[in-house]
């Protein structure tokens, strides 16, 4: 695991100084090694975490034999050992073990179809010599990232946005539609960032730069639920376990130890069972747990433990600190308001004082049907199953007609909203069961607009999905726009940036191409025939997990965000929002802000999802200032103070103190 940073320009050698700077910026992502490769019109450079090929061969940027070809590889290529066995077959040589080292010559046997042989997650710069032209490449689910912006004369590209704030020449103008996704939906997803000048390469997409400067985006992967297979319910179960331990298998190549977080749901507890299975010693594991009832997992994720005899650590997270969270919200770069990102930065920094490379459970949900919104998709599927569609027109009649609902969560609110997912289709009915914030009419008066009279959430979002979803089921349709949503610019956002915080390689066993694939082309009958989530995977646990975690609700990485906000934080809630030199103060209506602030007839966890998303933009706001006034610190690992209660494991006592991430 990696960052990587480089410059397109014709004084690209001459600018060598910001390059170095930005992967001064990236130094938590690979603080073993670093490289920096110029020629005219190009710089590449890389900062590296050694886990495959730990000697110099591995040293990044990487040639082929003629040097005319070269790569620097944020991630890892889990089939780089059968690839490089193929390709030595074709007479190809290398220089020693590393992964990396395969992609300059499949891109010489396969040109730009290289991608499509990569079994990993991978954010991938090539330069090819001869042509004069790079590629940007990025994994299938979207593991790994790569930020790109065009500067005057050239273009410049890092795996995080902080790199690019030591280029000259990036517009960090903040775009006011960036915004308004945020607080429709807590991230800035698509393609589009908050800033006007910096883009991200989408998950399975290639971007090339000609050497004339013309610039190319292909898709060479995307989620396919067709043909179906015709199989029963108990070979479909064979088949999953399979490809998940050979997807594990892969994940665990390594010259260096491997644990794996334990959360007490059945996604990280089947994981940990094979990965155990697999280790010749015991495989350590991490867990976290919190104060409130109902959202401390510890005990469920020791039988795990215990069952499996690992080398088991574990801690609790309160809020009675707060010094580090505003670090911990910069640390994206963008306005990120993803709760659980406070307990995966603490389980990150816990893991990271003992190994490099651990496992999780990612992707589980959205390809396996791990969500209730996935239930509700599937039974406003048979109202148009039984001839709702024709009653469409009538409803979108009535939209315009019903007053949108006001604050709270109240049986009117519940009944317009039904009403609209009704009356929606495809990515919008999507967008519309999984997003509770604010509503359009709700972010035009808190910005101080005119309020429209319908909800367009795709039109708030800005989501670049050029799929038809009106082609799927209802429960692939679901999955289909949580894969490539909620999953890409959001969950797996957090998981690379809590990892990486601490210089740690999260691998995610369930995102095996193999596993999406096969995943994808289940019936719908098979991945959820009723109102049970994942009830394949839930088979598929008893075979390996204590009978108490399978039918537990899921919880997840979930914090107790409504005490916290309602009482640990609402006095910083109200101290940020509210003053007078805060941005919300700047660019919002200050009867609405306050109104809000309050919380005075608004459902109570919706109201504290809305209010922690806001305290997040501030803590942004406050960071993305510090960087334009050159403050090189802004969005680097916060002190030694996140709030965390040591704690002990029959296992191991830990006397870890939970830290934000240093750069």
């Amino acid at each position: 695991m990696c960052g990587i940073a480089g410059l397109i320009h014709n004084q690209a050698e001459a600018r060598k100084g910001e390059v170095l700077a930005m992967l001064d910026r990236l130094r938590h992502r690979g603080g073993d090694d670093s490289g920096l490769w110029t020629e005219p019109g190009v710089a590449l450079g890389h900062v590296r975490l050694s886990i495959i090929d730990l000697a110099d061969t591995g040293h990044q940027p990487l040639a082929n034999e003629d040097q005319t070809i070269w790569v620097t590889l944020n991630g890892e290529i889990y089939n780089f050992v059968e690839l490089r066995r193929d390709l030595a077959a074709r007479g190809h040589s290398f220089r020693g073990r590393s992964d990396t080292e395969v992609i300059p010559h499949l891109y010489e046997e396969y040109g730009d179809n290289f991608v499509d042989h990569l079994r990993g997650m991978f954010a991938i710069a090539l330069w090819d010599s001869k042509k004069r032209r790079l590629l940007l490449a990025r994994d299938r689910a979207g593991k790994k990232p790569i930020f790109l912006a065009p500067v005057p004369g050239g273009l410049v590209f890092a795996s995080e946005i902080k790199a690019l704030f030591e280029v000259a020449g990036v517009d960090f103008e903040i775009r006011d539609a960036g915004l308004r996704s945020f607080l429709a939906a807590g991230v800035v997803p698509g393609a589009r960032t908050i800033y006007r000048g910096i883009q991200r390469v989408r998950p399975g997409h290639v971007l090339s730069v000609e050497a004339n400067g013309e610039m190319r985006t292909r898709r060479y992967w995307s989620l396919d639920f067709t043909p179906k297979i015709q199989i029963n319910r108990e070979d479909a179960i064979e088949n999953i376990a399979s490809l998940l331990q050979e997807a594990v298998r892969l994940r665990l190549r390594s010259d260096v130890d491997v644990g794996t977080f334990l959360s007490g749901g059945i996604d990280s507890g089947i994981i940990t069972a094979m990965a155990a299975a697999e280790s010749s010693r015991p495989l350590k594991t991490f867990s976290i747990g919190f104060e409130t009832e109902g959202f401390d997992e510890r005990p469920l994720a020791r039988l795990v433990a215990e069952k499996y005899g690992t080398d088991h650590h574990e801690f609790m997270v309160t809020a009675t600190e707060t010094d580090d969270i505003p670090a911990i919200v910069q640390h994206f770069d963008e306005p990120f308001s993803d709760p659980s990102m406070l307990p995966s930065f603490a389980v990150s920094k816990l893991a990271a004082e003992h190994v490099k490379v651990v496992l999780n459970g990612d992707g589980a949900d959205e390809i396996f049907a791990g969500y209730r919104h996935m239930v509700a998709a599937r039974l406003i599927g048979r109202f148009d199953a039984a001839g709702g569609d024709a009653l469409k027109p009538l409803l979108n009649a009535l939209l315009r007609y019903l007053p949108s609902p006001q604050q709270g969560r109240n049986q009117y609110q519940y009944l317009h909203r039904f009403i609209r997912t009704l009356a929606a289709g495809g990515d919008e009915r999507c967008a519309i069961l999984t997003n509770d914030r604010l509503s359009r009419t709700e972010i035009d008066a808190l910005i101080g607009r005119r309020p429209e009279p319908a909800f367009e959430n795709l039109g708030i979002l800005e989501l670049d999905r050029a799929e038809a979803a009106e082609r799927l089921g209802p429960v692939d349709a679901m999955l289909d726009f949580d894969f490539n949503r909620l999953l890409a610019d959001e969950h797996l956002v957090k998981m690379d940036r809590a990892s990486m915080a601490y210089t740690i390689e999260a691998r995610s066993p369930f995102l095996d191409q193999e596993l999406i694939d096969y995943a994808a082309r289940l019936p719908e009958s098979l991945k959820l025939p009723g109102r049970v989530t994942k009830p394949l995977l839930r088979s598929l646990a008893e075979r390996y997990l204590p009978e108490p975690l399978i039918n537990a609700p899921k919880r997840g990485f979930e914090i107790p965000l409504e005490r916290w906000m309602k009482k640990d934080l609402n006095g910083l809630l109200r101290e940020r929002l509210l003053d007078n030199g805060s941005f919300a103060r700047k660019r919002f209506n200050r009867v609405a802000l306050e109104s809000l602030v309050e919380g005075k007839g608004w459902d109570s966890k919706r109201w504290s999802a809305i209010a922690w998303s806001l305290l997040c933009l501030e803590f942004w706001w406050d960071g993305h200032c510090a960087r334009m006034a050159g403050d090189t610190t802004a969005g680097q690992r916060p002190s030694e103070n996140i709030p965390q209660r040591r704690t002990s494991t029959a296992h191991t006592a830990i006397n870890a103190k939970v830290s934000a991430p240093a750069t």
